[in-house]
């Protein structure tokens, strides 16, 4: 009987409908509430994963801005740091210390900036299900690139010329301390011939030449933006010593000198008898001449300037042939001696000849040995001309070209010119800004003047020539040919345009340990997020 009442009893159970939402809702309780927990769990770690995200992406760009530049370079560790904490926020209190150092990046060397970050923190549902905490890692990678300056020893200024800069012929360029041409043309810079070039750099707002390109191992940067005349800003100086009108002339003397001159001269020969003279017997010839011993006394004779006091000795032999054939050809040899001895040396000085002193010039044509005295000379629409044998030298000084004025220096010439310092300046009346500013300049030329026209300015030096300064010519074309040393400053060419002849042989601008620092462009850092 129980049997049965319970079989009936579950058959009516199984029968019946009522309730059974409350059974499902009751079996699937366990899933809707684990779903709920996991998924506020994912949302607060997906939360916690994008702040760390950010702060290590914003600390690994600071990191790279400050390794990227040289003044700060040091301190990316502490940049990196302070960046990723002010970007912390709900994970501040549970993150642990960013790891923040250099890593390699693309084949180069720790020249990227890498952080990671992990935090740890229990999750209120995974938490209680597994007894551990969650850990979150982020991790970022910018790599950077220094920004870099160039300096130059040439810059063609034109903005738009083709060939602002020309390399003629066999011309030897070797000294590398860079080219600029600041034209946009697509040949801006280009090459006539076969020469040699070592610039160091080229740079051009325009095109370069394929022959520099294929025959240099010069860099080569090609359209860039930026490039600069480090001058465009600077005014000639014009303190009042230099608007003194003045005349070269050379009418003064040179000096003499005079000494008591004591000469005795030795005259000896010998007959010998041969086929040439490395095959001789000796011949005594009956009608030979007689040898000589000669001996005079001057007082007071003119001697050649710079003679010193003491004896000078001048030795001489030669072979003259008498005639005859095979071992019967006869040979007179000459031995001559003269020992000259100089005493009682007297100079008597001449006129200061080709002194100049600082003032304004129509024309200054060097006609003899010339000293400029350190000042400020102004050439007004003529010409400053170098050539001949003389000796040129002048420290402390500054040529300022108005009105189409020009310069023209030839080989021949022993020139020595140095610009002047800014004390210099400042000593002419030049204020302190306007000295530092100035300091080096060798030649100015007006830049409100039309030139020098198609003649342009003209250095045609020689291992005599000495320029030490800076030469700026924004209106002209410079024709540079021959050769110039450098002894105190560096040698730097500036021009509206310049051409570089096939006899150009240029191995130095600047001395021994020095450089040229003028500053033609400077390129920006570049930081990039790259993980």
């Amino acid at each position: 009987m129980i049997l049965k009442f319970m079989r009936e009893t579950m058959k009516g159970i199984t029968s019946c409908r009522s309730g059974n939402a409350t059974m499902l809702v009751a079996l699937g309780m366990p899933v809707l509430i684990g779903g709920a927990g996991l998924g506020v769990d994912v949302t607060q770690w997906y939360m916690w994963k994008r702040e760390l995200q950010f702060a290590v992406d914003q600390a690994a760009v600071a990191g790279a801005w400050a390794a990227a530049d040289p003044d700060t370079e040091t301190t990316y560790v502490q940049r990196g740091e302070q960046e990723f904490a002010a970007n912390l926020s709900v994970t501040e209190d549970f993150s642990a210390d960013p790891l923040v150092q250099l890593a390699d990046f693309a084949g180069g060397s720790d020249n990227s900036v890498a952080v990671s970050v992990t935090a740890s923190k229990k999750l209120p549902f995974t938490g209680f299900i597994t007894g551990n905490a969650a850990t979150i890692s982020a991790y970022a990678q910018a790599s950077f690139e220094e920004g870099v300056t160039f300096t130059s020893c040439l810059i063609a200024i034109d903005e738009d010329d083709e060939g602002a800069v020309t390399i003629g012929g066999s011309a030897v360029l070797t000294a590398s301390c860079g080219m600029a041409a600041l034209s946009t043309d697509d040949l801006a810079i280009k090459v006539n011939g076969n020469p040699e070039v070592e610039a160091g750099w080229i740079l051009s707002a325009g095109g370069v030449d394929d022959w520099l390109k294929e025959n240099t191992d010069d860099v080569i940067m090609e359209y860039m933006s930026g490039l600069y005349d480090p001058f465009a800003e600077l005014s000639p100086p014009n303190p009042s010593e230099s608007r003194i009108s003045r005349n070269y002339s050379c009418s003064s003397a040179n000096d003499t000198t005079f000494a008591d001159v004591q000469m005795r001269t030795i005259t000896r020969y010998s007959y010998w008898r041969g086929p040439n003279t490395n095959n001789l017997d000796p011949w005594d010839n009956a009608n030979g001449r007689e040898d000589s011993n000669v001996y005079s006394m001057d007082e007071g004779l003119v001697v050649p300037n710079g003679t010193q006091e003491g004896t000078e000795t001048e030795e001489d032999g030669s072979w003259r042939d008498l005639g005859g054939k095979g071992r019967e050809k006869k040979w007179e040899r000459r031995d001559f001696t003269r020992t000259t001895q100089y005493s009682n040396i007297v100079v008597q000085e001449g006129g200061q000849a080709g002194n100049v002193r600082p003032g304004t010039y129509s024309n200054i044509h060097i006609g003899c040995d010339t000293a400029f005295a350190p000042g400020v000379y102004n050439i007004m629409g003529g010409e400053l001309r170098i050539n001949g044998q003389h000796e040129v030298n002048g420290a402390g000084i500054m040529f300022v070209l108005y009105d189409g004025a020009s310069i023209t220096i030839n080989g021949g010439a022993d020139v020595n010119l140095t610009a002047m310092t800014a004390s210099d300046l400042m000593n002419v009346g030049v204020s302190a800004s306007d000295a530092n500013d100035l300091a080096g300049m060798l030649v100015f030329e007006d830049r409100d003047g039309p030139g020098a026209g198609n003649n342009g300015q003209k250095f045609n030096g020689n291992s005599n020539t000495i320029l030490n300064g800076t030469m700026y010519f924004p209106k002209s074309e410079v024709f540079f040919a021959g050769t110039a040393g450098v002894t105190s400053q560096c040698l730097m060419i500036a021009a509206n345009n310049i051409t570089i002849t096939g006899t150009t042989d240029m191995q130095t601008f600047c001395p021994a340990d020095s450089t040229e620092d003028t500053t033609v462009v400077s390129t920006a850092s570049k930081v990039r997020l790259v993980a």
